[in-house]
């Protein structure tokens, strides 16, 4: 495994590092390219180090912040992942960054691939760091496993850089069926990235899935994808 892995003893500790990691990789990107984008992770695992990110020193205004995953629900609704981006790090002064939604008012997320692939793309040239997380099954963004789409979100033949996700046979994706998510492309040409997990269960499934194969542990793909330009970052 090329990539590195941080073990600490407690999820504040983890958090502010990763906060730490996210603002250098951010301000390195900055550096080069006089801006840079982020794309964050949903559930709840990120929403201390999001907290924490927000307090950085940044040029927050040449920052593009965008989601990893999204679940097909209004803004409002508890299960959204834009309304934990929001109150979580685009606060103070990192609310002049730029937050590019992805849901929209279309019904389902397929009928809304097209415009928000317009919209992510100019951010994803590359993505200058990604957050992910993982969830009990090995999954990370909306790659379930087992899932039809999954190959194709692995591996886009067409080089696809967002998906709808029908996560319908997914029993973690509880009744948010419908998603949209960063394909493989984006997530494994960022220039950097922070898988954040916590739990003795999900290393359990961490150290599963780095002898496994990616179709059963979709984390894998990311893992691999990534390389040395990834720090996991695990905490009990």
């Amino acid at each position: 495994m090329d990539a590195r892995l941080i073990v600490l003893d407690d999820r504040e500790e983890a958090s502010v590092l990763a906060a730490e990691l996210a603002a250098l990789q951010l301000s390195r990107a900055i550096g080069k390219h006089g801006k840079a984008s982020f794309m964050a992770s949903g559930g709840t695992s990120p929403w201390r180090m999001l907290s924490l990110l927000s307090e950085e020193a940044l040029d927050w205004e040449k920052v593009t912040v965008g989601l990893v995953d999204e679940r097909w629900v209004d803004l409002h609704h508890q299960g959204s992942n834009e309304k934990g981006v929001r109150e979580r790090l685009l606060k103070g002064a990192a609310a002049a960054a730029t937050f590019i939604p992805m849901k929209t008012e279309d019904a389902t997320p397929f009928e809304a691939v097209a415009g928000r692939s317009a919209a992510y793309a100019p951010h994803c040239k590359p993505v200058s760091s990604v957050l992910l997380g993982m969830g009990p099954d090995g999954h990370t963004a909306s790659w379930f496993p087992g899932s039809p789409q999954l190959s194709s979100l692995l591996h886009p033949a067409g080089g696809e850089i967002l998906a709808g996700v029908d996560a319908g046979h997914a029993p973690v994706a509880g009744e948010y069926r419908y998603r949209m998510t960063l394909t493989a492309e984006p997530i494994c040409n960022a220039e950097a990235g922070i898988l954040l997990i916590f739990g003795e269960d999900k290393r359990s499934v961490l150290d599963q899935s780095l002898v496994g194969d990616e179709q059963t542990y979709p984390v894998r793909r990311a893992i691999e994808g990534l390389g040395n330009r990834l720090s996991i970052i695990w905490a009990p």
